[in-house]
């Protein structure tokens, strides 16, 4: 169990929503970018906020303020080379200014209407569940599993 246990990462990612559009960051590898949720990986001995308010600095420069808990996904690869459990809080901004990372992965950041996410690439692909809570709010936690792409 303890093999199994080495090879689950949990990644705390952020919800927040302005002017009912929904903030992601891309990404490039090689030639591609795609687009999630700002977060990262959660340090030894770092509590789930905590890990979140130092993605959020690291990648975007802002302090937020991080509320309950509002989707869970498993990305589980059919491969069985990777498994990650996504944790997604809903948050708010609560200072400073925008300004893309220093990690080179980090492509861009934006604000995305309901329509516009539908038309982009999301790792894990959790568009539709992002429209739903972008509509009804982030006070109901939704789980979706054994997502890959």
């Amino acid at each position: 169990m303890t093999d199994l246990c080495k090879n689950v990462r949990i990644r705390v990612c952020g919800i927040l929503i302005d002017r009912d559009k929904l903030l992601l960051i891309a990404h490039k590898k090689d030639d591609e970018v795609y687009w999630l949720l700002p977060g990262g990986g959660v340090d030894y001995g770092e509590s789930l906020k905590e890990a979140l308010c130092r993605e959020f600095i690291e990648e975007l420069g802002i302090s937020i303020e991080v509320d309950e808990i509002s989707l869970v996904s498993d990305s589980i690869d059919p491969e069985g080379n990777r498994h990650v459990v996504n944790l997604c809080f809903a948050c708010r901004f609560e200072s400073g200014k925008y300004r893309l990372g220093n990690d080179e992965r980090l492509y861009d950041f934006r604000f995305f209407s309901e329509d516009e996410l539908r038309g982009i690439t999301i790792y894990p692909p959790i568009n539709e569940e992002l429209v739903l809570i972008m509509r009804e709010g982030c006070s109901r936690s939704r789980y979706i599993g054994r997502l890959w792409k």
